[in-house]
């Protein structure tokens, strides 16, 4: 089974603040424009390096039922969970059970990436993943809802 990185995302107070920081210190460019997320009611955008080699997804929750809103309480800003493309996401589940991960959700359309299928899964070693389905016939950018074109 294969497993690349798609992002690394970040919980935020203020993307607006945190787009500009990753600008400014990293050079990064907005990939998309801001994405609501009703499955975990939060707020997204997905900034890069112009190569698109890196990633980085900027959350936001939109309220006190957000799933991150308890996490940005506790730790402030701060990295929360790294996503991985995976071919069939029914499969990459089953290879993370196996290795005593816990599904924490149901699979659901992720609103950041064209409601392809999305799941997050907690593993033995404490890290919060995101499973992203491969989309067919997307060149790496597009994968992204509102991908801005430069």
């Amino acid at each position: 089974m294969n497993f690349s990185i798609d992002h690394i995302g970040y919980v935020v107070r203020s993307i607006e603040q945190n787009l500009e920081y990753y600008k400014k210190n990293f050079k990064f460019i907005q990939l998309t424009k801001k994405i609501i997320e009703p499955a975990h009611n939060v707020e997204l955008l997905f900034v890069g390096n112009k190569d698109f080699f890196t990633t980085i997804e900027l959350i936001t929750p939109l309220c006190k039922k957000s799933k991150v809103y308890n996490f940005l309480q506790k730790n402030g800003d701060g990295f929360h969970h790294i996503a991985y493309q995976v071919e069939k996401i029914e499969n990459a589940i089953l290879h993370f059970s196996k290795l005593n991960a816990i599904q924490i959700c149901d699979i659901v359309k992720g609103a950041g990436h064209n409601n392809t299928k999305t799941v997050w899964m907690y593993t033995e070693k404490k890290q919060l993943i995101e499973l992203i389905e491969i989309q067919k016939n997307k060149k790496f950018y597009n994968r992204f809802t509102n991908f801005k074109s430069k």
